[in-house]
């Protein structure tokens, strides 16, 4: 009895630190099985230990895009601008309706990104505006005449933008009247020019105009890539420019035009970065 007691005292210690099987009668002691299970149970804590830490993470990294602040290192600040479109003019003032008069809108200038929704430009535009009147077959005598005027323009802009697609924007344009060319003619009855009644439009129409204009702008643009950008522009000149003719409404002639533009943004910034991924 005492030899079995000694016995099991003495494999008591074993039994615990190891693995233990009786098969086919005979007494198997595994030492490996019991370290593996130890290994696996301490692995199963780290790793539930290290989950929650890994799902924060993750949960940290996915922010929106939109949320992030503008790097403006890798955007740019300043982007310049090119710009090329169509005027559509008229004058208020001068007994005749409609956006008549095509003219040029080209230019180029800089924008200044401050805020991922929020910039500021300016650019000098060469615009070329006015107002033509068509031959009437119903008014005898009848009257023709084209006005135009070019301007070198300055425009001070305030642009908000939406999701990277639409930019709105509001402002001023500062212009300087650098051409003033008038034709007109009046033709009789026959069809052929009167003399007399010609001067007398002429006279009439070629009252000196103001060298500067103010005009009230207000321009929607759609970005494509965030480089190209198709739009219409609207500007009104807020100051009169000389007085209006007999039977009009206003009393003094006002520049109105609607243009139809096109806009390149160049980014110098954005155009170095992409260099150096391609090296």
């Amino acid at each position: 009895m005492k030899k079995k007691l000694t016995l099991w005292i003495l494999l008591l210690p074993t039994v615990l630190l190891a693995q233990v099987e009786i098969k086919d009668g005979a007494l198997t002691i595994d030492f490996s099985k019991k370290k593996n299970q130890q290994q696996d149970t301490v692995q199963k804590q780290h790793n539930n230990e290290e989950a929650p830490a890994r799902v924060k993470k993750q949960k940290t990294n996915n922010k929106p895009e939109e949320e992030e602040n503008p790097d403006f290192a890798k955007e740019g600040l300043f982007k310049a601008m090119f710009i090329a479109g169509l005027n559509l003019s008229q004058i208020d003032g001068d007994n005749q309706a409609g956006y008549a008069y095509p003219g040029a809108h080209v230019g180029v200038g800089v924008m200044v990104k401050f805020h991922k929704y929020m910039s500021v430009n300016t650019a000098i535009i060469y615009g070329m505006k006015g107002a033509y009147r068509k031959l009437n077959s119903s008014e005898l005598p009848q009257r023709t005449w084209r006005q135009q005027w070019d301007y070198i323009q300055l425009p001070l802009m305030f642009n908000v933008h939406d999701k990277k697609l639409v930019m709105a924007s509001v402002g001023l344009s500062f212009n300087y009247l650098i051409r003033d060319k008038l034709t007109a003619s009046v033709f009789d009855g026959a069809g052929k020019i009167d003399d007399a009644q010609t001067q007398i439009l002429r006279d009439e129409l070629n009252i000196p105009t103001k060298k500067f204009d103010l005009g009230g702008v207000a321009a929607f643009q759609f970005l494509i890539k965030r480089v190209f950008g198709i739009g219409a522009r609207f500007e009104y000149s807020l100051i009169g420019l000389k007085p209006a003719l007999a039977g009009t409404k206003v009393k003094e002639v006002h520049n109105n035009s609607i243009t139809f533009r096109l806009m390149y943004i160049l980014d110098p910034v954005e155009i170095k970065n992409k260099r150096k991924k391609r090296m």
